[in-house]
């Protein structure tokens, strides 16, 4: 570019200016079309992910009967009869079509297809997938993918489909991984969305630049500040289960984790500086609906879901502030309360449990008795992680359930060594 400007030592700055801006600017504005893309893509590789596992949960919770036989020894295995296929396929287009979900494979753990809505694939291996061998050794797989053209559940074909494949795996009761599902969502309008607010971000900081690039210090503050609030946004809606708004289960543990590291580090300072050891530590609690199951099945599943919703908030309404809550996955919440003792968690739970046995819910003017059991567990200082606590927690939901339900149980530790059951009885029967 030539600049003609009077003077040549003007002419000469200004053109070093403009260019300076120029190349700044190309470079302002290419740093942040791939920042922004890469957070918006990501995003919605996440969030199919984690539609996906739901979905995957819903199939096995739904439709395990389809799909789970028994061993001669009680173990459980994948096997899809020639009967089931025609049921499968109507729950999967009555069920997963409004949900973008476009095509579903279950695979057998030596990779056979054994069930899929394009039944002319089934029986394939596809053992040498590397991505279905993600998930077949318990990890999830998700990838975005363009397809020139796709079948969905109802066999019609769609061009130029932007498609989220996640591979993950279907786990037997005792952590077994038995199989996978391959679950096909269709992206494209999350993709779209992402694309057109790319844009409209990017011509907004073009437009700005080219006004007042000697504000650009400026405005790159104001764009920060933006960014850093859709970030903030996005993982508010990454960390929210979307029936409950409770957190979801990645959220809650999470916070377990952040918990755990802050009581490690209270310690960790306490033996540097010679203070006597506390005893700070923390409780679980871990919620199971009683019979959900019944409820979905003779009330319908909105029935369920307005069941989880008013549980959910009778929960967040008798916690204490500080006290976090989350789902951790179908009809099981998990509870998380710091600076709590035994005793105080067991006031804690019986009070969830009392409020939720006296909820009052009515669909279609008929009334849905609800109760709960829950399980209870401390974290102690000697233990350098939560995952001692957490499957006491769990062992001891399995015990109140396994003693009758709707009730308040607790595993906890003899002398912090070798575990001991401790029955407490907290519900007068």
């Amino acid at each position: 570019m030539k600049c003609l400007l009077g003077h040549k030592a003007t002419s000469k700055l200004f053109c070093r200016l403009l260019t300076t801006a120029v190349i700044s600017s190309v470079l302002i504005l290419s740093a942040a079309s791939f920042g922004v893309s890469t957070l918006y893509y990501n995003h919605v590789v996440e969030d199919a992910e984690a539609d996906a596992v739901g979905v995957g949960r819903s199939i096995l919770a739904l439709e395990k009967h389809l799909l789970v036989q028994l061993d001669q020894n009680g173990q459980e295995y994948l096997k899809v009869t020639p009967t089931a296929f025609q049921t499968l396929d109507e729950v999967m287009q009555k069920a997963l079509g409004p949900l973008n979900v476009l095509k579903v494979k279950v695979f057998s753990p030596d990779g056979i297809i054994l069930y899929s809505t394009d039944h002319s694939i089934i029986g394939r291996n596809n053992a040498k997938n590397p991505r279905l061998q993600i998930a077949l050794s318990g990890g999830i797989s998700s990838e975005l993918e363009s397809k020139d053209t796709f079948t969905d559940l109802n066999g019609e074909q769609h061009l130029n489909v932007d498609i989220a494949e996640t591979y993950l795996p279907i786990l037997a009761p005792n952590g077994d991984v038995i199989g996978s599902f391959e679950i096909y969502q269709d992206v494209g309008p999350s993709l779209t969305t992402a694309d057109i607010g790319i844009r409209q971000a990017l011509a907004s900081l073009a437009v700005t630049l080219c006004v007042a690039f000697g504000l650009s210090f400026l405005i790159m503050r104001v764009a920060a500040r933006e960014l850093r609030q859709t970030q903030d946004k996005l993982h508010k809606q990454a960390s929210v289960d979307t029936l409950t708004g409770l957190f979801n289960r990645n959220k809650i543990m999470q916070l377990l984790t952040d918990e755990t590291e802050r009581l490690e580090l209270i310690h960790t300072e306490d033996r540097v500086k010679n203070f006597p050891k506390q005893q700070t530590s923390y409780c679980l609690i871990m919620l199971d609906v009683d019979h959900f199951k019944s409820i979905n099945d003779n009330h319908g599943h909105p029935a369920g879901d307005k069941v989880l919703r008013v549980i959910a908030q009778t929960i967040k309404q008798v916690i204490r502030e500080g006290d976090q809550v989350g789902r951790y996955g179908g009809e099981e919440f998990l509870l998380v309360l710091p600076e709590t003792d035994l005793k105080g968690a067991q006031a804690q739970a019986e009070g969830i449990r009392s409020a939720i046995e006296n909820l009052n819910i009515y669909v279609d003017q008929k009334e849905i008795p609800v109760t709960a059991s829950l399980g209870i567990a401390t974290k102690y200082p000697a233990e350098s992680d939560y995952e001692g606590a957490l499957k006491r927690a769990d062992d001891a939901l399995y015990q109140a359930k396994n003693l009758g339900r709707n009730r308040v149980e607790l595993i906890c530790l003899s002398n912090q060594g070798t575990e001991k059951d401790i029955s407490h009885t907290l519900i007068a029967k």
